[in-house]
């Protein structure tokens, strides 16, 4: 059962009926069967017959109490030891003894450890008053009895709480995990898509640059009344436009990225991987570099995300694949470049948290309309594989 509201329990939230209902339906049931066995037709205890009307009293008092068991746990248990004491003043059958208990494990759910354990001594020194008042010889048995009943609710109430704090903190945990990684995911695919439009636009900016210098310098050299200056005229005014507008966009992207140190360094590209295999060597990592194929100049926006792609997975490899080497291949095919990474490592080496890295390449090789495959190999190790068209959608002839 579920004593605090909103605490999740082994039981869905919609299956389970409101704690009200619950705490009154207890209160019945235990009523109908005290009420059952103190009230059998002619029942005569010590010596005389029970006046009905007192046990009536002492019956509700007990039961009806726990309907408010867990908004008042610690009036409600008084009132439970109250009737205890009650029976035993008035030599009654002992009936109050369940309802007690019950009132102890509730207190142990929903109170402090000391005061459950306050409780349950309390309880266990009124079942001994109960037998004092009632005259009732105390043997070994019932001693027993009267001290491991109340600690056995107690310890029951204090353990139901501990696994429900404990599950509450994983739900919490659970969430808050949750929480991160998606944010986590989204700032990593914003930064990486602000990066890849910063290394494009400066691509793009290069080739429009050269447009507009060759539409002017055509222009020059055609008469004023020829057909074609007003076209390249409106190529010229055109490029400048669109130059204008990736300046400022530009602008709006380094704003976000001020940190990044990038500037308007040169981009990277297949010829740099040497340096960066040896600095991935540098740290460690045996790498090997086959290129199959006839090598030639590629789009630059082919050539940089070849570049990032064998970086990110070089450096994923390095953080996550543990002691491996791994295995670089480039392959030129007519209408693409194919670029290949692996490792001998455990098969890990995506990063636990779903793959920021990832997220980049697949990015990059969206880009152009390539193909993107990453996962474990046969036999260990990490192997991604990309294709980038030599024709896609984003590629920049040189």
């Amino acid at each position: 059962m579920s004593d605090i509201p909103g605490r999740p329990t082994l039981v869905p939230s919609r299956f389970r009926p409101p704690e009200r209902i619950v705490d009154a339906g207890l209160a019945i049931l235990l009523t109908v069967l005290i009420g059952g066995g103190l009230f059998p037709e002619n029942r005569v205890e010590h010596g005389g017959t029970l006046h009905w009307q007192r046990l009536v009293a002492e019956t509700l008092l007990t039961t009806l109490p726990l309907a408010w068991r867990r908004r008042w746990p610690v009036p409600v248990l008084g009132v439970e030891i109250a009737a205890v004491l009650a029976e035993g003043a008035f030599h009654d059958p002992a009936a109050a003894g369940l309802p007690m208990m019950v009132a102890v494990y509730t207190v142990a759910t929903r109170c402090s450890h000391r005061t459950a354990l306050l409780a349950a001594g309390v309880a266990s020194l009124a079942l001994f008053t109960e037998m004092e008042l009632a005259h009732v010889a105390v043997t070994i048995p019932g001693a027993v009895s009267r001290i491991a009943t109340p600690a056995a609710a107690c310890a029951v109430g204090l353990w139901v709480r501990t696994r429900r704090d404990y599950v509450e903190q994983l739900r919490e945990t659970a969430e808050r995990l949750s929480h991160e990684r998606r944010l986590l995911a989204r700032q990593a695919v914003a930064e990486e898509r602000v990066r890849i439009a910063r290394e494009l636009h400066d691509v793009v900016a290069h080739h429009v640059s050269l447009m507009v210098v060759q539409a002017g310098a055509v222009r020059e050299t055609v008469d004023a009344a020829h057909p074609s200056r007003p076209v390249l005229e409106s190529m010229a005014r055109t490029g400048r436009e669109a130059l204008a507008e990736m300046r400022h966009m530009l602008g709006v992207l380094r704003l976000e990225d001020t940190a990044d140190g990038a500037g308007r360094a040169p981009q990277p590209g297949i010829a740099d991987l040497g340096p960066l295999i040896e600095q991935a060597r540098g740290a460690g990592l045996p790498v090997e570099l086959r290129v199959e194929g006839t090598a030639r100049p590629l789009p630059p926006g082919v050539d940089l995300s070849a570049y990032r792609i064998v970086q990110e997975a070089l450096t994923n490899t390095l953080r996550h694949a543990g002691p491996t080497e791994a295995r670089v291949l480039l392959r030129y095919r007519p209408d693409a470049l194919e670029v290949r990474v692996s490792d001998s490592g455990r098969g890990s080496a995506a990063p636990p948290s779903g793959g920021h890295g990832l997220i980049g390449m697949r990015e990059r090789v969206a880009l152009f309309g390539g193909e993107l495959v990453a996962g474990a190999v046969p036999g260990g190790g990490f192997a991604v594989r990309a294709v980038l068209p030599l024709g896609g959608p984003a590629t920049l002839q040189g």
